[in-house]
């Protein structure tokens, strides 16, 4: 009989605690500045309390890996950003050599998953209906950028506070404009159908009451960056 899974809880939410989950945590703190890892952070665990809120049934170690490490290539001057690729792109295919290296055992299936979480992470039209771990990555990257409008009231303030104190913002937003802008000046034409932090929550007739969302801003490097310090 296998034993369980370890657990910890952290700000209230239950997170898989397994060595590939801790190895996960180590390697994007090691790769990433404490805005990009702290939102990380907090993305996997708004994503945990998103699906548990909402019964959704999903494996919770490629959840965590994906969102651990769905930023690794979003910084232009990051080792794993290629000249050409989207940085959703380079991010996941940077966790997919993360876990040929860490985890060989894993099955493919597994492997495939936790690239196609980070690859849509900033795409909800097409995530929302993919698998419930793609789906549930993009629902707690988004949660961190818009807090408590998350569509469906599904989060409130008092919950959204208590993990930005265990895991602070830090300037995100300023954070997240430097980083797209950068990549709008070095990297343009892997942005234009991209999206940035700003969103807006749609209900959509067709899903019967189901949760839906899209973005609506694109990064653009003629009309984005002109501010940028």
């Amino acid at each position: 009989m296998s034993s369980p899974t370890p657990t910890r809880t952290i700000a209230g939410v239950k997170l898989v605690d397994s060595a590939i989950v801790r190895n996960a945590l180590d390697y994007s703190r090691r790769h990433s500045d404490e805005i990009t890892f702290n939102h990380t952070y907090r993305s996997w665990i708004f994503g945990v309390l998103l699906a548990t809120r909402m019964g959704i049934k999903f494996d919770p170690e490629v959840h965590a890996v994906a969102a651990m490490l769905h930023d690794l290539a979003w910084e232009y001057t990051s080792q794993f950003a290629s000249p050409d690729k989207r940085f959703e792109v380079d991010s996941a295919e940077a966790a997919r050599q993360f876990l040929a290296d860490n985890a060989p055992e894993w099955e493919s299936r597994k492997t495939q998953l936790v690239w196609d979480s980070i690859a849509l992470h900033t795409t909800p039209g097409i995530a929302q209906y993919k698998e419930a771990e793609v789906m549930v990555c993009n629902m707690g990257v988004l949660a961190d950028i818009v807090g408590a409008n998350f569509p469906g009231g599904l989060l409130s303030q008092s919950e959204y506070q208590t993990v930005v104190k265990e895991l602070p913002r830090l300037r995100l937003e300023a954070g997240i404009k430097r980083i797209l802008c950068n990549l709008c000046i070095h990297k343009p034409d892997t942005t234009y159908d991209n999206v940035v932090a700003r969103c807006r929550p749609i209900e959509l007739p067709q899903t019967k009451g189901a949760l839906s969302y899209t973005s609506v801003a694109r990064v653009h490097p003629q009309s984005s960056c002109s501010s940028l310090a």
